[in-house]
């Protein structure tokens, strides 16, 4: 019975989001199963606003054995443990002796007996995703769904995984049992709500190389030997925040079952970098106006050493404030309130230093906007610019990253990053390219500091010990005098 699973009320919300099926009956969906294209006699079929599929194709392709009764017109549906039977013009079938309603009854379109897709997905155990770009249904058993016949995955991909069986599967639920090649479970697809599409997992997943696509703008990259966990069934993120980047859809490749296909809808062509870390990947997209950082590393700007009275511009910023927090504790403590904390804690250095003229987007909980602190330091033509932030995601992630948009802030970055996660003390992440505004638009060498995780316990504790903060003050403010050649 466990293929049998129930999971009307996750369909019923399906099919109220994409009412589209119900109504487009001019233009009839491709069937896909397990992301191979059904080639059937009869597409699926728009009657009533119910979406009808052969019936016999599917169950076959899943390894049941289909009947048919003529007399009593009646089809059979079974294999070693289970039976399902359903009746031309009623809505009534039943499974495994028990009785279930259908939203249209079944009916016989051209000699092919169709049948309303809910039902299906029900009695077979399959979930369902319409991907509205490619006016396309897709049915597909979930990685903890058992397979008696194992017809569906078989060798598409034996080039990539066949030897190395599930050995490596070491932080999936021992309890799921996996399509044969499936390495790695999709736990999250997620926008980070400034310039990354950040994909996590569990097991082993090396996504193919990305590729573009046009007419419209795409990013395509395709995760082989993959497949979705329990908690995340085909769907899209829409983003509203990015200057390109509108909507992430993922769902099973169209060429193997056990590939899985992530694609980022764009308004207009734009580069990105495609990057790894253990059980995530991350997909960082480019504002059109900006290319990747070059991997030759230039000179540091600000070389003389002669001048002893010059007085150097900085600017520095306390990311979010007013009626923007940004990340929080489980406790409830507030990014806004450490970033300003840092940055009060710097001034306070800074004051004492007779080459250094610093200037602060805010001295309390007020927000200016990212234009505005780009503008401030773009106006001054600042020496330097630096924003202090604080990171968020799970509970188990954790560590400092400092970031840096174009080349000629690279070695910037490098510099703060040895002073910045000696100071936290937590583990070190890194530096790293990002697509921020407020480093991407500056126009002198600017870095943005993520010191550590409020979500993360370990982290947050140590970013709201005051003697830690003045520690990565200290840090801040060495870094930037090591960038100004004033030590």
């Amino acid at each position: 019975m466990r293929k049998l699973v129930v999971v009307i009320m996750l369909l019923s919300l399906f099919f109220s989001l994409f009412p589209a099926i119900g109504q487009a009956a001019s233009v009839a969906p491709k069937l896909y199963l397990n992301g191979k294209l059904l080639e059937t006699q009869e597409d699926p079929q728009i009657v009533d606003k119910s979406t009808l599929v052969p019936v016999r194709v599917v169950a076959e392709g899943l390894g049941y054995d289909v009947g048919w009764n003529q007399e009593e017109k009646r089809i059979d549906i079974q294999d070693d443990s289970n039976l399902i039977t359903l009746t031309v013009d009623s809505r009534s079938a039943s499974v495994n002796g028990t009785v279930v309603q259908l939203e249209a009854a079944a009916m016989i379109i051209n000699k092919v007996t169709m049948v309303p897709i809910r039902f299906v997905a029900e009695s077979l155990g399959l979930q369902v995703y319409y991907d509205s770009p490619t006016k396309s249904v897709h049915l597909y058993q979930r990685a903890g769904t058992s397979t008696d016949s194992g017809s569906s995955s078989g060798s598409d991909n034996s080039n990539t995984g066949n030897s190395s069986g599930s050995s490596n599967n070491n932080s999936t639920d021992s309890n799921t049992s996996l399509p044969a090649g499936v390495q790695g479970l999709l736990k999250s697809v997620q926008f980070d709500g400034m310039s990354s599409v950040l994909i996590d997992y569990d097991g082993t997943v090396t996504p193919n190389k990305a590729f573009t696509l046009t007419a419209p703008d795409r990013i395509v990259i395709d995760l082989p030997n993959s497949a979705f966990a329990s908690t995340l069934t085909p769907g899209q993120v829409v983003v509203d925040s990015h200057p390109t980047l509108t909507k992430i859809r993922y769902a099973v490749g169209p060429d193997s079952p056990t590939t899985l296909r992530v694609v980022l809808d764009l308004k207009a062509a734009s580069s990105y970098n495609v990057s790894e870390e253990s059980g995530r990947i991350k997909i960082d997209v480019l504002d059109p106006a900006v290319t990747p950082p070059e991997t030759t590393t230039p000179s540091t700007p600000s070389t003389s050493t002669g001048s002893s009275d010059k007085v150097y511009k900085v600017v520095i910023d306390a990311g979010h404030g007013g009626k923007d927090p940004g990340a929080s504790t489980a406790s409830g403590l507030y990014e806004k309130t450490f970033n300003l904390s840092i940055v009060l804690k710097v001034k306070e250095l800074l004051d004492k230093e007779s080459r250094i003229q610093a200037t602060y987007t805010r001295t309390g909980d007020t927000y200016p906007t990212l234009q505005e602190r780009v503008d401030t330091a773009n106006k001054l033509k600042a020496d330097a610019f630096i924003s202090i932030h604080a990171n968020s995601y799970t509970a188990t992630t954790n560590g400092t990253e400092t970031y840096y948009n174009r080349a000629d802030s690279k070695p910037f970055a490098t510099i703060m990053h040895k002073y910045l996660v000696k100071a936290t003390g937590l583990k070190d992440n890194g530096v790293r390219f990002g697509d921020f505004k407020v480093i991407r638009e500056t126009t002198m060498p600017a870095i943005l500091l993520e010191s550590g995780y409020l979500t993360n316990a370990t982290d947050a504790k140590a970013l709201f010990d005051s003697a830690i903060q003045s520690k990565i003050a200290a840090a801040i403010v060495s870094g930037l005098k090591e960038q100004l050649k004033l030590q």
